[in-house]
């Protein structure tokens, strides 16, 4: 998990936004979830990943990515606040965690 400090972060009636740290985690598991698939990353086209991926953003700043329309991955900002320091802890789930989960619940 990744956390951002006050100085990255808008203010805090604002959504918060992952920076370039973020954004590189983000990317780096989508690599590990396609290859877990089968996907052969080096033959992957610019043209295939249009046409197979998107991301769905809700109002809180939550990511879900989709691979040809299947979750691989969800990303959701946990606002804190400690010492006096509001940040937000990036925390990411793969389409295998949110299984785990939901056989835990």
């Amino acid at each position: 998990m990744i956390s951002i400090t006050e100085q990255d972060m808008p203010a805090s009636n604002q959504t918060p936004r992952p920076d370039s740290r973020v954004a590189a985690r983000i990317e780096e598991l989508l690599r590990e979830q396609l290859a877990e698939r089968g996907v052969a990353l080096r033959d992957l086209k610019p043209s295939d990943i249009a046409t197979g991926m998107s991301c769905a953003l809700a109002p809180d700043g939550s990511m879900t990515y989709y691979w040809e329309n299947s979750p691989i991955l969800y990303v959701t900002p946990e606002r804190r606040k400690r010492d006096g320091e509001e940040s937000v802890l990036w925390r990411m789930f793969t389409r295998d965690d949110l299984e785990n989960n939901q056989d835990a619940l």
